[in-house]
Protein backbone atom coordinates (compact mmCIF):
# COMPACT_ATOMS: atom_id res chain seq x y z
CA UNK A 1 0.00 0.00 0.00
CA UNK A 2 2.85 2.07 0.67
CA UNK A 3 4.29 1.61 -2.77
CA UNK A 4 0.90 2.82 -4.21
CA UNK A 5 0.71 5.83 -2.11
CA UNK A 6 4.26 6.98 -3.41
CA UNK A 7 3.23 6.06 -7.24
CA UNK A 8 0.41 8.32 -7.19
CA UNK A 9 2.68 11.02 -4.98
CA UNK A 10 5.27 11.13 -7.91
CA UNK A 11 2.59 10.96 -10.39
CA UNK A 12 1.16 13.86 -8.64
CA UNK A 13 4.31 15.90 -8.93
CA UNK A 14 4.96 14.94 -12.20
CA UNK A 15 1.77 16.68 -13.35
CA UNK A 16 2.66 19.63 -11.59
CA UNK A 17 5.65 20.01 -13.25
CA UNK A 18 4.20 19.40 -16.96
CA UNK A 19 1.95 22.36 -15.91
CA UNK A 20 3.99 24.70 -14.64
CA UNK A 21 6.83 23.99 -17.57
CA UNK A 22 3.47 24.62 -20.08
CA UNK A 23 2.73 27.96 -18.90
CA UNK A 24 6.73 29.41 -18.35
CA UNK A 25 8.34 27.93 -20.60
CA UNK A 26 9.93 29.71 -23.57
CA UNK A 27 9.68 26.94 -26.69
CA UNK A 28 6.69 27.50 -28.63
CA UNK A 29 3.53 24.98 -27.18
CA UNK A 30 2.11 22.24 -29.98
CA UNK A 31 -1.84 21.94 -28.74
CA UNK A 32 -3.45 19.48 -30.91
CA UNK A 33 -7.00 17.89 -30.47
CA UNK A 34 -5.88 15.48 -33.65
CA UNK A 35 -3.22 14.18 -31.91
CA UNK A 36 -3.93 14.15 -28.02
CA UNK A 37 -0.86 15.18 -26.81
CA UNK A 38 0.50 18.24 -25.54
CA UNK A 39 3.89 19.92 -24.33
CA UNK A 40 7.17 21.08 -25.50
CA UNK A 41 7.69 19.68 -29.33
CA UNK A 42 10.57 17.96 -27.77
CA UNK A 43 8.88 16.49 -25.31
CA UNK A 44 5.81 16.39 -26.39
CA UNK A 45 3.62 13.69 -23.79
CA UNK A 46 0.38 11.46 -25.03
CA UNK A 47 -3.06 12.42 -23.29
CA UNK A 48 -6.69 12.20 -23.51
CA UNK A 49 -8.43 14.88 -25.72
CA UNK A 50 -10.32 15.20 -22.51
CA UNK A 51 -7.28 16.86 -20.96
CA UNK A 52 -6.61 19.36 -23.75
CA UNK A 53 -5.90 22.51 -21.98
CA UNK A 54 -6.79 25.48 -24.30
CA UNK A 55 -8.31 25.66 -27.80
CA UNK A 56 -7.44 27.57 -30.57
CA UNK A 57 -10.68 29.24 -30.85
CA UNK A 58 -10.49 30.00 -27.56
CA UNK A 59 -7.20 31.67 -27.08
CA UNK A 60 -9.12 33.87 -29.79
CA UNK A 61 -12.52 34.57 -28.47
CA UNK A 62 -10.55 35.42 -24.60
CA UNK A 63 -7.69 37.68 -25.88
CA UNK A 64 -9.96 39.26 -29.10
CA UNK A 65 -6.58 40.16 -31.04
CA UNK A 66 -3.71 37.86 -30.63
CA UNK A 67 -3.37 35.82 -34.14
CA UNK A 68 -3.26 32.21 -32.92
CA UNK A 69 -0.72 31.30 -35.24
CA UNK A 70 1.92 33.68 -33.24
CA UNK A 71 4.02 31.67 -31.11
CA UNK A 72 4.88 34.70 -28.65
CA UNK A 73 1.24 36.28 -28.81
CA UNK A 74 -0.09 32.88 -27.84
CA UNK A 75 2.21 32.62 -24.86
CA UNK A 76 1.77 35.74 -23.81
CA UNK A 77 -2.24 34.90 -24.16
CA UNK A 78 -1.83 32.06 -21.55
CA UNK A 79 0.63 33.76 -19.24
CA UNK A 80 -2.85 36.44 -18.99
CA UNK A 81 -5.17 33.64 -18.53
CA UNK A 82 -3.08 31.94 -15.73
CA UNK A 83 -4.05 34.60 -13.66
CA UNK A 84 -7.65 34.70 -14.19
CA UNK A 85 -10.07 31.87 -12.71
CA UNK A 86 -10.69 29.97 -15.99
CA UNK A 87 -7.03 29.01 -16.06
CA UNK A 88 -7.07 27.77 -11.98
CA UNK A 89 -10.72 25.92 -13.03
CA UNK A 90 -8.78 24.32 -15.67
CA UNK A 91 -5.92 23.47 -13.52
CA UNK A 92 -8.36 21.83 -11.13
CA UNK A 93 -10.21 20.01 -14.03
CA UNK A 94 -6.85 18.06 -15.37
CA UNK A 95 -5.50 17.31 -11.95
CA UNK A 96 -9.27 16.06 -10.86
CA UNK A 97 -9.19 13.78 -14.09
CA UNK A 98 -5.57 12.49 -13.85
CA UNK A 99 -5.80 11.55 -10.02
CA UNK A 100 -9.18 9.54 -10.90
CA UNK A 101 -7.40 7.68 -13.45
CA UNK A 102 -4.64 6.84 -10.78
CA UNK A 103 -6.52 5.55 -8.57
CA UNK A 104 -8.75 3.38 -11.43
CA UNK A 105 -5.18 2.16 -12.16
CA UNK A 106 -4.04 1.48 -8.63
CA UNK A 107 -7.30 1.17 -6.68
CA UNK A 108 -6.02 2.09 -2.91
CA UNK A 109 -6.27 -0.46 -0.13
CA UNK A 110 -7.84 -0.88 3.24
CA UNK A 111 -5.25 -0.82 6.30
CA UNK A 112 -6.13 -4.50 6.58
CA UNK A 113 -5.83 -5.25 3.04
CA UNK A 114 -2.79 -6.75 1.11
CA UNK A 115 -4.44 -7.17 -2.30
CA UNK A 116 -7.57 -5.95 -3.66
CA UNK A 117 -10.45 -7.65 -3.96
CA UNK A 118 -14.15 -7.68 -5.50
CA UNK A 119 -16.70 -7.03 -2.35
CA UNK A 120 -20.28 -7.82 -2.63
CA UNK A 121 -22.90 -5.44 -3.71
CA UNK A 122 -25.47 -4.00 -0.83
CA UNK A 123 -28.18 -6.64 -1.96
CA UNK A 124 -26.14 -9.78 -2.00
CA UNK A 125 -24.63 -8.82 1.24
CA UNK A 126 -28.41 -8.10 2.52
CA UNK A 127 -29.17 -11.50 1.15
CA UNK A 128 -25.75 -12.85 3.12
CA UNK A 129 -26.95 -11.52 6.29
CA UNK A 130 -30.35 -12.24 6.12
CA UNK A 131 -29.26 -16.14 5.63
CA UNK A 132 -27.05 -15.77 8.61
CA UNK A 133 -29.42 -14.22 10.62
CA UNK A 134 -32.41 -16.76 9.50
CA UNK A 135 -29.25 -19.69 10.85
CA UNK A 136 -28.65 -18.27 14.15
CA UNK A 137 -32.58 -17.60 14.82
CA UNK A 138 -32.86 -21.55 13.87
CA UNK A 139 -30.13 -22.07 16.29
CA UNK A 140 -31.66 -19.91 18.69
CA UNK A 141 -34.64 -21.70 18.28
CA UNK A 142 -33.36 -25.54 19.28
CA UNK A 143 -31.51 -24.72 21.94
CA UNK A 144 -33.49 -24.14 25.21
CA UNK A 145 -33.68 -21.36 26.96
CA UNK A 146 -31.10 -20.52 29.83
CA UNK A 147 -34.02 -19.73 31.95
CA UNK A 148 -34.50 -23.22 32.18
CA UNK A 149 -31.12 -24.67 33.10
CA UNK A 150 -31.20 -24.07 36.90
CA UNK A 151 -33.25 -27.30 38.01
CA UNK A 152 -30.46 -29.23 36.38
CA UNK A 153 -27.89 -28.07 38.53
CA UNK A 154 -29.84 -29.62 41.28
CA UNK A 155 -29.85 -33.39 39.16
CA UNK A 156 -27.93 -35.76 41.61
CA UNK A 157 -25.58 -37.54 39.65
CA UNK A 158 -21.67 -38.95 40.50
CA UNK A 159 -19.97 -35.60 39.37
CA UNK A 160 -21.37 -32.19 37.71
CA UNK A 161 -22.02 -32.46 33.75
CA UNK A 162 -21.07 -29.01 31.84
CA UNK A 163 -24.02 -26.83 31.08
CA UNK A 164 -23.34 -27.16 27.62
CA UNK A 165 -24.42 -30.84 27.82
CA UNK A 166 -26.80 -30.59 30.36
CA UNK A 167 -28.58 -27.71 27.59
CA UNK A 168 -27.99 -30.47 24.61
CA UNK A 169 -29.84 -32.83 27.00
CA UNK A 170 -32.94 -30.59 27.85
CA UNK A 171 -33.52 -30.45 24.26
CA UNK A 172 -33.31 -33.77 23.30
CA UNK A 173 -35.25 -35.10 26.40
CA UNK A 174 -38.20 -32.63 25.33
CA UNK A 175 -38.62 -34.00 22.35
CA UNK A 176 -38.15 -37.91 23.77
CA UNK A 177 -40.75 -37.78 26.79
CA UNK A 178 -43.23 -36.50 23.43
CA UNK A 179 -42.55 -39.93 22.02
CA UNK A 180 -44.08 -43.45 22.26
CA UNK A 181 -40.73 -45.30 22.92
CA UNK A 182 -39.92 -47.39 25.45
CA UNK A 183 -37.81 -46.11 28.35
CA UNK A 184 -34.22 -47.70 26.91
CA UNK A 185 -34.72 -46.22 23.33
CA UNK A 186 -36.07 -43.01 24.76
CA UNK A 187 -32.45 -42.34 26.61
CA UNK A 188 -30.90 -43.73 23.84
CA UNK A 189 -32.79 -40.97 21.26
CA UNK A 190 -31.27 -38.37 24.11
CA UNK A 191 -27.56 -38.66 24.03
CA UNK A 192 -26.78 -40.10 20.54
CA UNK A 193 -26.25 -36.97 19.10
CA UNK A 194 -23.54 -36.37 21.88
CA UNK A 195 -21.56 -39.56 20.64
CA UNK A 196 -22.41 -40.10 16.89
CA UNK A 197 -21.58 -43.72 15.61
CA UNK A 198 -22.12 -45.30 19.43
CA UNK A 199 -25.20 -46.62 18.86
CA UNK A 200 -24.20 -50.00 19.56
CA UNK A 201 -22.04 -49.15 22.65
CA UNK A 202 -25.25 -46.61 24.38
CA UNK A 203 -27.97 -49.34 23.75
CA UNK A 204 -25.77 -51.66 26.33
CA UNK A 205 -25.11 -49.15 28.42
CA UNK A 206 -28.41 -47.74 28.92
CA UNK A 207 -30.05 -51.27 29.93
CA UNK A 208 -26.99 -50.92 32.76
CA UNK A 209 -28.67 -47.40 33.25
CA UNK A 210 -31.76 -48.76 33.74
CA UNK A 211 -31.34 -51.51 36.51
CA UNK A 212 -29.01 -49.38 38.46
CA UNK A 213 -31.46 -48.06 41.73
CA UNK A 214 -32.58 -44.39 41.02
CA UNK A 215 -31.22 -41.68 43.20
CA UNK A 216 -32.47 -39.37 44.93
CA UNK A 217 -31.50 -35.99 46.71
CA UNK A 218 -29.41 -33.36 45.35
CA UNK A 219 -25.87 -33.96 43.55
CA UNK A 220 -23.20 -35.31 46.09
CA UNK A 221 -19.78 -35.74 45.58
CA UNK A 222 -18.70 -39.38 44.91
CA UNK A 223 -17.74 -40.94 48.06
CA UNK A 224 -13.84 -41.80 48.77
CA UNK A 225 -12.45 -44.99 47.33
CA UNK A 226 -15.42 -44.49 44.11
CA UNK A 227 -13.78 -45.07 40.70
CA UNK A 228 -15.31 -41.87 39.10
CA UNK A 229 -13.54 -39.13 37.29
CA UNK A 230 -12.38 -35.89 38.54
CA UNK A 231 -14.56 -34.33 36.21
CA UNK A 232 -16.90 -34.90 32.74
CA UNK A 233 -14.16 -33.53 30.42
CA UNK A 234 -11.11 -36.05 32.07
CA UNK A 235 -13.80 -38.79 31.83
CA UNK A 236 -12.75 -41.86 29.19
CA UNK A 237 -15.77 -41.89 26.39
CA UNK A 238 -17.68 -44.46 27.55
CA UNK A 239 -17.46 -42.80 31.58
CA UNK A 240 -19.08 -39.71 29.52
CA UNK A 241 -21.82 -41.77 27.86
CA UNK A 242 -22.69 -43.28 31.57
CA UNK A 243 -22.72 -39.87 32.48
CA UNK A 244 -25.07 -38.63 30.13
CA UNK A 245 -27.69 -41.43 30.68
CA UNK A 246 -27.73 -40.87 33.62
CA UNK A 247 -28.44 -37.02 33.34
CA UNK A 248 -30.97 -38.14 30.66
CA UNK A 249 -32.95 -40.35 33.13
CA UNK A 250 -33.42 -38.01 35.29
CA UNK A 251 -34.54 -35.23 32.97
CA UNK A 252 -37.15 -37.06 31.39
CA UNK A 253 -38.30 -38.24 35.10
CA UNK A 254 -38.77 -34.54 35.92
CA UNK A 255 -40.13 -33.68 32.26
CA UNK A 256 -42.68 -36.77 32.66
CA UNK A 257 -46.08 -36.27 35.18
CA UNK A 258 -47.74 -39.86 35.38
CA UNK A 259 -50.96 -40.31 36.98
CA UNK A 260 -54.34 -42.65 37.05
CA UNK A 261 -57.67 -43.38 38.27
CA UNK A 262 -55.19 -44.38 41.24
CA UNK A 263 -53.49 -41.79 41.59
CA UNK A 264 -55.04 -39.14 40.30
CA UNK A 265 -53.16 -35.94 41.62
CA UNK A 266 -49.53 -35.09 41.57
CA UNK A 267 -47.37 -31.80 42.05
CA UNK A 268 -43.90 -31.08 40.44
CA UNK A 269 -41.74 -28.31 40.99
CA UNK A 270 -39.09 -27.07 38.44
CA UNK A 271 -36.49 -24.84 39.17
CA UNK A 272 -36.02 -21.52 37.17
CA UNK A 273 -34.21 -18.15 37.40
CA UNK A 274 -36.69 -16.10 37.86
CA UNK A 275 -38.12 -18.47 40.71
CA UNK A 276 -39.87 -21.73 40.75
CA UNK A 277 -42.16 -22.99 38.69
CA UNK A 278 -45.31 -25.11 40.25
CA UNK A 279 -47.17 -27.51 38.53
CA UNK A 280 -50.45 -29.88 39.61
CA UNK A 281 -51.80 -31.80 37.30
CA UNK A 282 -55.35 -33.64 38.69
CA UNK A 283 -57.05 -36.48 36.61
CA UNK A 284 -61.11 -37.29 36.96
CA UNK A 285 -62.18 -40.43 35.48
CA UNK A 286 -66.07 -40.48 34.91
CA UNK A 287 -68.28 -43.08 33.03
CA UNK A 288 -69.35 -40.09 30.49
CA UNK A 289 -66.44 -38.87 30.19
CA UNK A 290 -62.95 -37.96 31.86
CA UNK A 291 -60.86 -34.96 32.86
CA UNK A 292 -57.88 -33.62 32.81
CA UNK A 293 -57.09 -30.27 34.56
CA UNK A 294 -53.79 -28.59 34.97
CA UNK A 295 -52.86 -25.75 36.78
CA UNK A 296 -49.28 -23.73 37.12
CA UNK A 297 -48.35 -21.04 39.06
CA UNK A 298 -46.19 -18.92 36.75
CA UNK A 299 -42.85 -16.88 38.57
CA UNK A 300 -43.49 -14.32 35.89
CA UNK A 301 -46.37 -13.70 32.93
CA UNK A 302 -46.19 -15.86 30.78
CA UNK A 303 -48.58 -18.95 28.71
CA UNK A 304 -49.34 -22.76 28.83
CA UNK A 305 -50.51 -25.03 26.59
CA UNK A 306 -52.14 -28.13 26.82
CA UNK A 307 -52.82 -30.71 24.18
CA UNK A 308 -53.99 -34.15 23.63
CA UNK A 309 -54.90 -35.48 20.54
CA UNK A 310 -56.72 -34.07 18.27
CA UNK A 311 -57.77 -31.34 21.76
CA UNK A 312 -56.01 -28.30 23.21
CA UNK A 313 -56.55 -25.93 25.53
CA UNK A 314 -54.44 -22.68 26.32
CA UNK A 315 -54.27 -19.89 28.86
CA UNK A 316 -51.64 -16.81 29.63
CA UNK A 317 -51.50 -14.49 31.98
CA UNK A 318 -49.32 -10.94 31.51
CA UNK A 319 -47.80 -11.02 35.23
CA UNK A 320 -47.13 -14.04 38.04
CA UNK A 321 -49.82 -15.82 38.92
CA UNK A 322 -52.10 -19.04 38.56
CA UNK A 323 -52.83 -19.97 35.46
CA UNK A 324 -55.25 -23.51 34.38
CA UNK A 325 -56.37 -25.33 31.45
CA UNK A 326 -58.62 -28.50 30.87
CA UNK A 327 -59.35 -31.19 28.50
CA UNK A 328 -62.31 -33.73 28.63
CA UNK A 329 -62.88 -37.41 27.37
CA UNK A 330 -59.72 -38.24 27.77
CA UNK A 331 -58.97 -42.28 26.96
CA UNK A 332 -56.54 -44.71 29.15
CA UNK A 333 -53.11 -44.94 28.41
CA UNK A 334 -53.44 -41.66 26.41
CA UNK A 335 -50.59 -39.29 26.66
CA UNK A 336 -50.78 -35.05 26.60
CA UNK A 337 -48.34 -32.18 26.11
CA UNK A 338 -48.24 -29.24 28.44
CA UNK A 339 -46.00 -26.11 27.51
CA UNK A 340 -44.82 -23.81 29.53
CA UNK A 341 -44.02 -20.88 28.21
CA UNK A 342 -42.40 -16.96 29.89
CA UNK A 343 -42.85 -14.21 27.80
CA UNK A 344 -40.27 -13.78 24.84
CA UNK A 345 -38.55 -17.18 25.36
CA UNK A 346 -38.54 -20.94 24.26
CA UNK A 347 -41.32 -23.38 25.87
CA UNK A 348 -40.61 -26.18 28.76
CA UNK A 349 -42.31 -29.40 27.29
CA UNK A 350 -44.05 -31.78 30.11
CA UNK A 351 -45.46 -34.93 28.75
CA UNK A 352 -48.32 -36.41 30.99
CA UNK A 353 -48.79 -39.72 31.26
CA UNK A 354 -52.45 -41.57 32.19
CA UNK A 355 -52.58 -44.74 32.87
CA UNK A 356 -54.45 -47.54 34.43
Amino acid sequence: MNDDSEALQRNLLKLLQDLVAFTTSEVPEVVSPDLGWYGNQADAQPMDASDLIISQDAHSVNSGHVKPDHPSSRRETLLKLGETPAVQDRFHTLLKHRLQSEIQLNPPLFPWETEIHDYESEGAMAGVTSAATADIAAVNQRIPAQVWLQQLKTLNLPISVPEGVLSQLLERCQEAVQSSLLEGAKLVKAVENLFPGQSQALNHLAGMVMTSPARSGATTSPPPGTNYPSSYESAVPAQQMVLSLLAAREIIAALTLTISASQPKLERQWLTEVGPLSLQAEYTPDASGSKLRVQVVLPQGGSITLRGEPLQASAQRPNPGSLSVELFDLQPQQSCVLEVRFLDQEPLVFAVRITE
